[in-house]
């Protein structure tokens, strides 16, 4: 009967055990969680009704621990859980194009994944739809940085930021900017009618920038992000 009360007693102590070194692990405040950061979706936006069927779809960098390089991984489907996937691709860029089909909802979601093999959670889901009776609308091309050029040291407390961005169809263009000190850059104005934004820096400062171009048929083509540093 002692020899009972023994090897029971010892495995209740093992479990104790176990229990509590979990508990340690988990409420360290010195633990670092290895997987990427969460990414976040840019365009297309949430219920956005889309006329141009050749797609470009944007999602902000994630972060990875010890820098470890990263994949995403892209997923489109037509209904919420992601039962029937249409598109899927892994990329190392932030940004891919998908022929989508008129007349169409569709939903999607992104993921981040390392070389390690640590993967974020997916995205909240997005919505979005294919007009049935529009025509086919050619996205503008990529705005192009004309000053500040990518890494250039600039004088001065006011900078005009100047890009070029054309559209094959001839449409009007309007532009968002985003800008700051943070990589990705925030957006700072919507809606620019022209192709130059003045803004106000500090001195010995590294500044990002991208500029979205958007044309009258809700077509869409976003920079890559560029920096310039003040002296």
């Amino acid at each position: 009967m002692k020899h009972i009360y023994s090897i029971l007693f010892s495995v209740l102590f093992l479990f104790s055990c176990t229990t509590e070194d979990e508990s340690i692990e988990i409420n360290d405040p010195f633990f670092v969680d290895p997987n990427p950061s969460l990414p976040s979706l840019i365009y297309p936006t949430n219920n956005l009704i889309c006329t141009n069927f050749n797609l470009e779809f944007d999602w902000n960098v994630s972060s990875a621990f010890n820098g470890n390089s990263l994949t995403y991984t892209i997923d489109i489907a037509t209904d919420n859980t992601f039962a029937e996937i249409l598109f899927t691709a892994s990329t190392s860029q932030t940004n891919r194009a998908f022929n989508l089909e008129k007349g169409t909802t569709y939903f999607w979601r992104v993921k981040a994944k390392d070389e390690k093999g640590y993967e974020s959670r997916y995205t909240s889901t997005r919505t979005f739809f294919t007009e049935p009776e529009a025509g086919i609308n050619n996205i503008p091309h990529a705005p192009v940085a004309i000053s500040p050029t990518l890494g250039a040291t600039v004088s001065g407390s006011e900078i005009t930021l100047d890009w070029n961005a054309t559209d094959s169809d001839g449409d009007t263009l309007l532009f968002d900017l985003y800008f700051g000190e943070s990589n990705p850059p925030q957006l700072v104005a919507e809606n620019i009618e022209v192709s130059t934004f003045d803004v106000t820096t500090e001195a010995n400062t590294r500044y990002y920038w991208r500029v979205v171009a958007k044309d009258n048929n809700q077509g869409v083509a976003i920079s890559r992000v560029w920096n310039f540093r003040t002296q």
